[in-house]
């Protein structure tokens, strides 16, 4: 992390002084594994990521903010934490996207919640990539203490990687203590391990003929548009499982017929699955 550290030089005074002393008194403890592919996959991209505790946004985040020198990252987060000073400076430094689906920890934050649908969060999330800023999600959508298993994957990550058609980079993030511990350990050395970018050529021209089909109902086209998201959904789930260690165990989205006979315009069954 020492070289890290000293090449700071394109963070604003103010973040180069966080980031630099975090790195500097925690970054022992984080292990990157095949860092080439943050380095060497161009922006715009979608960096997935499991998620177990506060403590790996810590330490991730400011890894990303200096290895990825003059390069944004807007991560999709709770607005609670946009309310909470210190924590909203940090976050800032991101240029952070905020979802109100969830009340906050603390009741007396909840009168400032706003009211936000799914829709204008994948809207924001598309500008950002639109204007070749990557962007950082969570498909399991909050903290997940179990040592073993992964929760299930959000359809809407899928949905932005479809309408985007940006490559995605998976991270899993584990704790050498995690399965000795039979817990996932709140504070503890972690391995941040990188796959290899994603993409999904196929399913994305499916996706954008299904939109604009307009011999398709509303409804047909909204199964549609959920199966393909679904299935992108689940097979970044099962790679974020093999990078992290955990288990998935939720089942591909089914295929009924009426969708089935509709994507064989575009490709052989088995390779859209």
């Amino acid at each position: 992390m020492a070289a890290i550290t000293a090449s700071l030089t394109h963070l604003d005074p103010q973040s180069r002084l966080l980031v630099g002393s975090i790195l500097l008194f925690f970054g022992r403890f984080l292990k990157v594994e095949n860092d080439f592919s943050v380095i060497n996959t161009p922006d715009p991209v979608i960096f997935i990521f499991n998620h177990n505790n506060y403590w790996e946004n810590l330490l991730v985040v400011s890894y990303l903010l200096a290895r990825r020198p003059g390069k944004k990252l807007a991560f999709l987060t709770d607005w609670m934490f946009g309310r909470l000073p210190l924590i909203r400076w940090f976050i800032n430094r991101t240029d952070p996207i905020y979802t109100y689906t969830k009340n906050a920890r603390f009741a007396f934050l909840n009168r400032y919640q706003q009211k936000a649908d799914g829709e204008s969060v994948c809207q924001a999330c598309l500008a950002k990539l639109h204007n070749r800023q990557s962007l950082g999600l969570f498909p399991e959508g909050t903290r997940n203490h179990h040592p073993y298993r992964l929760r299930r994957g959000r359809r809407g990550v899928g949905e932005i990687v479809l309408r985007s058609q940006a490559p995605v980079l998976p991270a899993g993030i584990d704790f050498p203590r995690r399965k000795k511990n039979a817990r996932i350990p709140n504070v503890s050395p972690i391995i941040l391990k990188f796959g290899q970018p994603r993409t999904f050529p196929e399913l994305s021209a499916a996706y954008q003929a299904v939109t604009q089909d307009d011999r398709l109902t509303t409804r047909e086209r909204q199964r549609l548009h959920l199966f393909l998201s679904a299935t992108v959904t689940h097979s970044l789930m099962l790679e974020l499982a093999r990078l992290c260690g955990k288990e998935y165990h939720f089942p591909p989205p089914p295929l009924p017929s009426q969708v089935q006979r509709y994507l064989e315009n575009f490709s052989e069954k088995g390779a859209l699955l």
